[in-house]
């Protein structure tokens, strides 16, 4: 498995089995970042603006890696605009594939050695969990994240004339949750990513401005999610995460 050290230095709708759960009761036992000073900015990018044009709903633009990072960047300006404060994302799906540096280089080897077995060159969107987004902003006292999550997200779209979903969280619906031993109803994805050890080492972006950082989910949580959706891109992704 892949597994190269970042700390020092992912396109289709989920169609898997719902799990129940109950995100109101949402709890991350992992510890969250503290509060800190406002940051102050160059000029930013315009915001997302009524217009005729309107995104469509469904991304049908691949994204190679180069086109993530460009995009991934852009985004975290409007961010910053936005919060006035560093976020992070947890992330899962093909995107995380091309970010990661470890497994971006696998591949490229694979693809040299095995040109016949299939290569993952990109993706048409970037999933991420959003219901255990929300509860940390709550923590950090962050009002509207979710409104102004979306509109750097349809900003993002309108600028680079993507689909909405270019960045969704449509797979929230059926991720599973777990209970702790007190009782609580908690979300093992997210608190699993961010465990120190899978911060350090599998953090796959950090934009240039220094206010958007994605963190992978757990390459176990990684495999897990891909062999319960499965597709035919799937089955290079699950390779390479357990080499």
């Amino acid at each position: 498995m892949a597994t190269l050290t970042m700390g020092a230095q992912a396109g289709h709708p989920w169609s898997g089995p719902s799990f129940p759960h109950h995100i109101q009761q949402i709890m991350n036992p992992s510890p969250q970042p503290q509060a800190q000073a406002p940051h102050k900015h160059a000029a930013t990018p315009n915001l997302y603006h009524a217009s005729p044009f309107q995104p469509r709903p469904r991304n049908d633009v691949d994204l190679d890696r180069d086109r993530l990072i460009t995009l991934l960047n852009h985004f975290s300006q409007l961010l910053a605009a936005q919060f006035n404060r560093p976020l992070r994302l947890v992330v899962h799906g093909g995107a995380c594939m091309l970010l990661h540096p470890g497994v971006y280089q696998l591949s490229k080897e694979q693809q040299h050695y095995l040109p016949t077995l299939p290569h993952r060159k990109s993706t048409r969107d970037v999933d991420y969990i959003h219901r255990s987004f929300l509860i940390e902003m709550a923590q950090l006292g962050v009002q509207n994240a979710a409104e102004k999550l979306k509109h750097c997200i349809l900003a993002t779209a309108q600028h680079f004339n993507l689909g909405a979903d270019w960045m969704n969280s449509d797979a929230d619906i059926a991720l599973p949750m777990a209970t702790a031993p007190n009782g609580m109803t908690y979300d093992p994805i997210y608190a699993a990513s961010v465990n120190p050890n899978n911060i350090e080492l599998h953090t796959i972006f950090r934009s240039a401005n220094g206010m958007l950082t994605l963190i992978s989910v757990t390459p176990f949580w990684a495999v897990a999610l891909k062999l319960v959706r499965y597709s035919p891109q799937d089955a290079s992704d699950i390779c390479l995460l357990l080499r």
